[in-house]
């Protein structure tokens, strides 16, 4: 059993890895590509808002007659963009004042970057300026857009460089990779338990039916380790015996041997019903015909029994059920033989059948040792029986589990309930098809 339990947790594990595996794939994919996208479109939009903003810029600093240290300064807007402004070549004082020697280091690399840029510059709007755009990243790794522009002013020339910091939107993109990454991996872990509790319910059907199945075999086992001991112990009595005990030994052979040959019938049913491989033949048959035949097949056993076998039917004539004669003779087979076996000396066993809302309803009463209600829950399992009272030699246990099957194929319902008085009460319940 330990080993069992091992291998359906192990076979948890794995199915929850599967699937979790998968997920995150998906999820991690779906994920980074949305922030790919979302990242892609971010630069573009900042990236765009600088180029109008310079171009904007641009038009107001071709206007100027005269660059004032204060009209710099709020174009500046308060650090958000660094410029330098040289005419023909020499920088305005405001360069020189305003920028320290680490700015001018940088706006000297990208002059020097710049250069060959300029070939490929184009006209904004008809005018004599123009612009040119572009990301650089510092030699000390400090990132910028920049925007390099020359305008043409009779024989002078004025060359601002205009830098605009980018370390704010990367590091709003690490912030968001960061959330992205802190969200993926909660997710994934919210994936990886969801799916270990799913798959633990997927299996546990599974595990339920290997379960069922090997208490099967151990019960099948147990059951037929009885007759086969009493048939050895006949056998070898039978060696030593004489004549007139020798007919005895040969009755016990038999009757150990046909309860052997029950036993083996009823577990190939069951097998068969597992297997979905058993056959029926499914006609429009009368019910109270077929419960009537029983009753007259079972009364002579009743009577033997000392017991009063009686059966009620209806006055009006009700219509055919559409069912396997053969197979509803036996599920009600199963139940008189119950009644007869579990009902006290003198006792009653009723039969009845009902028809009412396209429904029938065959009914097997006693008043016998009854069922009690924990037993109920457990009546139709396989070689389930309650106690020693209710543990006839001659049954094993799995004659309500035929039962149910048989009624389940069907499409219709077995219930059992206590008698009136004491007793148990089983009624069969096939619809109308």
């Amino acid at each position: 059993m330990n080993k069992q339990i091992k291998m359906f947790r192990k076979l948890n594990l794995r199915l929850t890895l599967l699937f979790t595996t998968i997920s995150s794939i998906i999820l991690l994919t779906m994920s980074f590509s949305y922030l790919y996208i979302s990242e892609r479109d971010l630069k573009n939009t900042s990236y765009l808002s600088f180029s109008a903003e310079m171009n904007t810029f641009i038009a107001n600093l071709e206007q100027q007659n005269t660059l004032t240290y204060e009209w710099l300064s709020k174009i500046e807007q308060n650090g958000k963009y660094l410029i330098a402004i040289y005419d023909n070549g020499t920088p305005l004082s405001y360069t020189r004042m305003a920028r320290t020697e680490e700015q001018l280091a940088i706006i000297n690399e990208i002059i020097t970057y710049g250069k060959d840029s300029y070939h490929n510059t184009t006209d904004v709007m008809g005018t004599s300026s123009t612009h040119y755009e572009f990301a650089y990243t510092a030699a000390n790794k400090s990132p910028y857009y920049v925007s390099l522009a020359r305008i043409q002013k009779g024989s002078n020339t004025l060359t601002s460089i205009i830098l605009y910091p980018t370390n704010a939107l990367y590091q709003r993109l690490q912030s968001q990779r960061l959330r992205f990454i802190i969200l993926n991996i909660t997710g994934i872990l919210l994936l990886f338990l969801v799916s270990l509790f799913f798959t633990r319910r997927l299996l546990r059907p599974i595990k339920q039916s290997q379960d069922k199945q090997t208490a099967f075999i151990a019960s099948a086992s147990h059951e037929l380790r009885t007759p086969l001991a009493v048939i050895l112990s006949s056998l070898s009595a039978l060696r030593t015996s004489d004549f007139a005990m020798q007919s005895q030994f040969l009755n016990t052979i038999e009757s150990e041997s046909k309860r052997m040959s029950n036993l083996v019938n009823d577990m190939l049913t069951l097998a068969r019903a597992d297997s979905q491989t058993w056959s029926v033949s499914m006609k429009q048959e009368e019910l109270d015909t077929i419960l009537l035949e029983n009753y007259e097949a079972f009364e002579p056993l009743a009577i033997q029994h000392n017991l009063s076998l009686s059966i009620t039917l209806p006055e009006d004539p009700i219509p055919t059920c559409y069912c396997d004669k053969e197979r509803i003779a036996q599920v009600l087979a199963i139940l008189i033989s119950n009644a007869i076996s579990y009902s006290k000396p003198n006792g009653k066993i009723k039969l009845s059948l009902n028809y009412m809302n396209s429904t029938f309803v065959v009914t097997v009463a006693d008043d016998g040792i009854g069922i009690s209600n924990q037993a109920k829950a457990h009546i139709f399992d396989r070689f389930y029986r309650e106690d020693s009272s209710r543990s006839k030699k001659e049954h094993f246990g799995l004659g309500l589990c035929i039962a149910k099957e048989i009624i389940d194929i069907h499409k219709g319902k077995i219930q059992v309930c206590d008698t009136i008085g004491g007793g148990a009460t089983f009624l069969v319940i096939l619809p109308k098809l």
